[in-house]
Protein backbone atom coordinates (compact mmCIF):
# COMPACT_ATOMS: atom_id res chain seq x y z
CA UNK A 1 0.00 0.00 0.00
CA UNK A 2 2.82 2.44 0.84
CA UNK A 3 4.50 1.82 -2.53
CA UNK A 4 1.21 2.57 -4.27
CA UNK A 5 0.98 5.94 -2.49
CA UNK A 6 4.56 6.88 -3.43
CA UNK A 7 3.90 5.95 -7.06
CA UNK A 8 0.74 8.05 -7.10
CA UNK A 9 2.61 10.94 -5.48
CA UNK A 10 5.37 10.75 -8.11
CA UNK A 11 2.90 10.54 -10.99
CA UNK A 12 0.80 13.49 -9.84
CA UNK A 13 3.93 15.41 -8.93
CA UNK A 14 5.25 14.95 -12.46
CA UNK A 15 2.00 16.04 -14.09
CA UNK A 16 1.57 19.08 -11.87
CA UNK A 17 5.27 19.95 -12.15
CA UNK A 18 5.02 19.88 -15.95
CA UNK A 19 1.99 22.17 -15.80
CA UNK A 20 3.81 24.58 -13.44
CA UNK A 21 6.90 24.63 -15.67
CA UNK A 22 4.72 25.38 -18.71
CA UNK A 23 3.24 28.34 -16.82
CA UNK A 24 6.74 29.56 -15.86
CA UNK A 25 7.93 29.32 -19.47
CA UNK A 26 4.78 31.09 -20.70
CA UNK A 27 5.38 33.89 -18.19
CA UNK A 28 8.57 34.71 -20.09
CA UNK A 29 6.79 34.58 -23.44
CA UNK A 30 3.59 36.45 -22.52
CA UNK A 31 5.18 39.32 -20.60
CA UNK A 32 1.90 41.15 -19.97
CA UNK A 33 0.61 38.22 -17.90
CA UNK A 34 3.87 37.17 -16.25
CA UNK A 35 2.81 37.80 -12.63
CA UNK A 36 -0.53 36.06 -13.17
CA UNK A 37 1.15 33.02 -14.74
CA UNK A 38 3.79 32.81 -12.00
CA UNK A 39 1.11 33.06 -9.32
CA UNK A 40 -0.87 30.30 -11.07
CA UNK A 41 2.25 28.12 -11.12
CA UNK A 42 2.73 28.67 -7.40
CA UNK A 43 -0.92 27.80 -6.75
CA UNK A 44 -0.15 24.41 -8.29
CA UNK A 45 2.46 24.01 -5.55
CA UNK A 46 -0.31 24.51 -3.02
CA UNK A 47 -2.49 21.91 -4.72
CA UNK A 48 0.33 19.39 -4.58
CA UNK A 49 1.27 20.18 -0.98
CA UNK A 50 -2.34 20.05 0.19
CA UNK A 51 -2.60 16.56 -1.26
CA UNK A 52 0.83 15.16 -0.35
CA UNK A 53 2.12 17.17 2.67
CA UNK A 54 4.89 19.70 3.29
CA UNK A 55 8.03 17.70 2.59
CA UNK A 56 6.70 16.65 -0.81
CA UNK A 57 5.74 20.29 -1.43
CA UNK A 58 9.31 21.42 -0.79
CA UNK A 59 10.65 18.81 -3.20
CA UNK A 60 8.04 19.95 -5.73
CA UNK A 61 9.20 23.58 -5.42
CA UNK A 62 12.87 22.62 -5.84
CA UNK A 63 12.19 20.38 -8.83
CA UNK A 64 9.94 22.89 -10.56
CA UNK A 65 12.45 25.68 -9.94
CA UNK A 66 15.31 23.62 -11.36
CA UNK A 67 13.45 22.48 -14.49
CA UNK A 68 11.99 25.95 -14.95
CA UNK A 69 15.43 27.50 -14.66
CA UNK A 70 16.71 25.21 -17.41
CA UNK A 71 13.75 25.81 -19.75
CA UNK A 72 12.47 29.33 -19.05
CA UNK A 73 13.63 32.23 -21.21
CA UNK A 74 13.46 34.61 -18.24
CA UNK A 75 15.62 33.01 -15.54
CA UNK A 76 14.75 35.60 -12.90
CA UNK A 77 11.08 34.62 -13.14
CA UNK A 78 12.04 31.28 -11.59
CA UNK A 79 13.05 33.15 -8.45
CA UNK A 80 9.68 34.91 -8.41
CA UNK A 81 7.97 31.54 -8.76
CA UNK A 82 10.09 30.18 -5.88
CA UNK A 83 9.17 33.13 -3.65
CA UNK A 84 5.47 32.79 -4.43
CA UNK A 85 5.68 29.04 -3.86
CA UNK A 86 7.44 29.36 -0.51
CA UNK A 87 4.67 31.72 0.61
CA UNK A 88 2.01 29.28 -0.62
CA UNK A 89 3.82 26.42 1.13
CA UNK A 90 3.83 28.32 4.42
CA UNK A 91 0.12 29.10 3.97
CA UNK A 92 -0.64 25.42 3.34
CA UNK A 93 1.44 24.33 6.32
CA UNK A 94 -0.47 26.73 8.58
CA UNK A 95 -3.79 25.54 7.15
CA UNK A 96 -2.82 21.93 7.79
CA UNK A 97 -2.00 22.76 11.41
CA UNK A 98 -5.35 24.55 11.82
CA UNK A 99 -3.60 27.75 12.89
CA UNK A 100 -6.06 30.45 14.01
CA UNK A 101 -6.59 33.32 11.55
CA UNK A 102 -4.72 36.13 13.35
CA UNK A 103 -1.54 34.21 14.22
CA UNK A 104 -1.66 32.69 10.73
CA UNK A 105 -1.85 36.10 9.06
CA UNK A 106 1.01 37.33 11.27
CA UNK A 107 3.21 34.38 10.28
CA UNK A 108 2.29 34.74 6.61
CA UNK A 109 3.01 38.47 6.88
CA UNK A 110 6.46 37.83 8.30
CA UNK A 111 7.11 35.30 5.54
CA UNK A 112 5.95 37.73 2.84
CA UNK A 113 8.07 40.58 4.16
CA UNK A 114 11.18 38.40 4.47
CA UNK A 115 10.66 37.22 0.87
CA UNK A 116 10.08 40.82 -0.26
CA UNK A 117 13.29 41.96 1.43
CA UNK A 118 15.18 39.09 -0.23
CA UNK A 119 13.69 40.09 -3.60
CA UNK A 120 14.76 43.71 -3.13
CA UNK A 121 18.29 42.61 -2.25
CA UNK A 122 18.40 40.38 -5.34
CA UNK A 123 17.13 43.21 -7.58
CA UNK A 124 19.80 45.51 -6.17
CA UNK A 125 22.47 42.83 -6.68
CA UNK A 126 21.47 41.62 -10.16
CA UNK A 127 20.20 44.70 -12.01
CA UNK A 128 20.35 47.66 -9.63
CA UNK A 129 17.51 49.97 -8.77
CA UNK A 130 18.68 52.56 -11.30
CA UNK A 131 17.40 50.40 -14.15
CA UNK A 132 13.90 50.52 -12.66
CA UNK A 133 13.82 54.33 -12.46
CA UNK A 134 14.84 55.30 -15.99
CA UNK A 135 11.45 55.99 -17.62
CA UNK A 136 7.71 56.24 -17.16
CA UNK A 137 5.59 56.70 -14.08
CA UNK A 138 8.12 55.22 -11.66
CA UNK A 139 10.82 57.63 -12.88
CA UNK A 140 8.51 60.60 -12.28
CA UNK A 141 7.44 59.34 -8.86
CA UNK A 142 11.02 58.64 -7.77
CA UNK A 143 11.70 62.40 -7.95
CA UNK A 144 9.36 62.85 -4.96
CA UNK A 145 11.06 60.47 -2.47
CA UNK A 146 8.55 60.54 0.40
CA UNK A 147 5.52 60.05 -1.85
CA UNK A 148 7.40 57.38 -3.82
CA UNK A 149 8.25 55.39 -0.69
CA UNK A 150 4.68 55.61 0.59
CA UNK A 151 3.28 54.46 -2.78
CA UNK A 152 5.74 51.55 -2.97
CA UNK A 153 4.83 50.41 0.55
CA UNK A 154 1.11 50.63 -0.22
CA UNK A 155 1.65 48.72 -3.49
CA UNK A 156 3.68 46.00 -1.74
CA UNK A 157 1.05 45.54 0.97
CA UNK A 158 -1.76 45.50 -1.62
CA UNK A 159 0.12 42.85 -3.59
CA UNK A 160 0.35 40.70 -0.46
CA UNK A 161 -3.35 40.98 0.37
CA UNK A 162 -4.45 40.35 -3.23
CA UNK A 163 -2.14 37.35 -3.62
CA UNK A 164 -3.24 35.83 -0.30
CA UNK A 165 -6.95 36.34 -1.00
CA UNK A 166 -6.58 34.96 -4.54
CA UNK A 167 -4.81 31.86 -3.25
CA UNK A 168 -7.43 31.23 -0.56
CA UNK A 169 -10.22 31.66 -3.11
CA UNK A 170 -8.48 29.36 -5.58
CA UNK A 171 -8.03 26.59 -3.02
CA UNK A 172 -11.57 26.89 -1.70
CA UNK A 173 -12.97 26.80 -5.22
CA UNK A 174 -10.65 24.39 -7.05
CA UNK A 175 -8.32 22.69 -4.55
CA UNK A 176 -10.55 19.70 -3.91
CA UNK A 177 -11.20 19.09 -7.60
CA UNK A 178 -7.56 18.18 -8.14
CA UNK A 179 -7.55 16.12 -4.96
CA UNK A 180 -10.45 14.03 -6.26
CA UNK A 181 -8.69 13.55 -9.59
CA UNK A 182 -5.64 12.15 -7.85
CA UNK A 183 -7.79 9.51 -6.12
CA UNK A 184 -8.68 7.94 -9.46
Amino acid sequence: MQLHLKTREAAWGGILMALAVILIVLSGVIEASSMFLLAAASFITGIFQRRFKTRAGMVFIAGTFLIGFILAPQKLYCFTFAGFSVYVSVAEYLRGKNTPVMPGMFIKGVCYHVLLAAALVMVKFFIGFEALFTEGFIAKMSKVPVLFVVLMIVAAEALWIIFDRAYIYFQERYGDIFGRWSDV
